[in-house]
């Protein structure tokens, strides 16, 4: 009885939670959680929208559960609208992380996925 109703909740919070990423791909607008992106036009955009999703949405886009666990990682919302930030910066930043904050990524992507990464962030 107790893994059926495991089963139906998890069943429900699929259907009733689209992916995260859908709403970007389908040419900007609101993502399910709410956050405004501009419209992904090019394929590198695209590809950088499914790593976003993959590796960093966890910290990277704000929940009640991540109020509730303390990540105070940024939203990244209009990141490059920001003073001082630039495309070597942020390469910096994604390849070696921040102590005790956020981890190095520099085994995790190739540069064509860092590249595609921050594609989607100048858009996001």
């Amino acid at each position: 009885m107790g893994s059926r109703l495991v089963v139906r909740l998890l069943l429900f919070s699929v259907l009733a939670f689209p992916p995260i990423g859908v709403t970007a791909q389908q040419g900007g607008g609101t993502s399910a959680l709410g956050v405004t992106v501009g419209k992904l036009q090019t394929d590198e955009q695209k590809r950088g929208d499914a790593i976003f999703h993959k590796n960093c949405h966890l910290c990277h886009i704000a929940t009640a559960q991540k109020r509730e666990l303390k990540i105070n990682a940024d939203e990244l919302v209009g990141l490059f609208k920001r003073p001082n930030t630039s495309e070597p910066a942020v390469r910096q930043l994604i390849q070696e992380g921040i102590p005790k904050r956020m981890p190095s990524f520099r085994y995790n992507f190739t540069a064509v996925e860092v590249d595609d990464l921050i594609a989607y962030l100048k858009v996001r």
